[in-house]
């Protein structure tokens, strides 16, 4: 569109390019915090920060006259600009796993039975999730009718799903250590309580047919 100047102060924003510039910024802060849903994912499932904690308090748990060396440089990355940040190292779920685990069963001690033997299970049910909410993936509907359909003989209430998202955002909380801002963290909690309510809803209707069929 043409706009005329005003007080030679430059043209004024049209009413396209305003909603165009919106529209990208709007897209832009959606990147963006997918990838830092998906970083902090990442070093919360690792033993980064273990490291890094150990590091700058010059701790280890090896012995002094076999200490561990830990080679803080190999856990950065320089982009083109200069600019430093942390690498996250492999993960390790089954470390991730345990400590969510030991928070779930805090919030609903009851569940506990009712988990299965292979614990793992859950861990990669919840990556598989997460990884696909942090890929900006939007469409739950498959993981959350598998989820469905494998537990609707199970008697869960809307607390142990609650509780699940609670004990979630605790773990990443804690494996973060500083790295959890709070406003990383008030992403993080959006970003469960979609999951938990979308895997509510999944089975309370899966629940519901089998009663019936019942």
């Amino acid at each position: 569109c043409s706009t005329p100047l005003i007080l030679g102060l430059g043209a004024a924003p049209c009413a396209e390019n305003s909603m165009g510039n919106s529209q990208a910024k709007g897209d832009s802060n959606k990147v963006a915090q997918q990838e830092l849903l998906r970083l902090s994912w990442r070093i919360a499932c690792s033993d980064l920060v273990h490291k890094v904690a150990q590091f700058e308090k010059g701790e280890s748990d090896a012995s002094d006259d076999s200490k561990e060396t830990i080679d803080i440089s190999s856990l950065k990355v320089v982009d083109d600009n200069g600019i430093v940040s942390l690498k996250a190292g492999p993960l390790d779920l089954e470390s991730f796993h345990g400590e969510f685990m030991g928070a779930y069963f805090k919030f609903c001690p009851d569940i506990k039975k009712k988990f299965p033997q292979e614990h793992i299970l859950v861990a990669r049910m919840i990556q598989s999730a997460i990884t696909r909410l942090v890929k900006g993936k939007d469409d739950l509907k498959k993981l959350t009718s598998t989820f469905a359909n494998s537990h609707r003989h199970y008697d869960l209430t809307k607390e142990h799903f609650d509780g699940f998202g609670m004990a979630l955002v605790q773990t990443i909380q804690k494996r973060l250590g500083k790295l959890g801002t709070i406003q990383l963290i008030q992403i993080w909690k959006k970003v469960t309580s979609r999951l938990t309510d979308e895997l509510h809803a999944a089975y309370s209707k899966a629940h519901g047919r089998l009663a019936t069929a019942g």
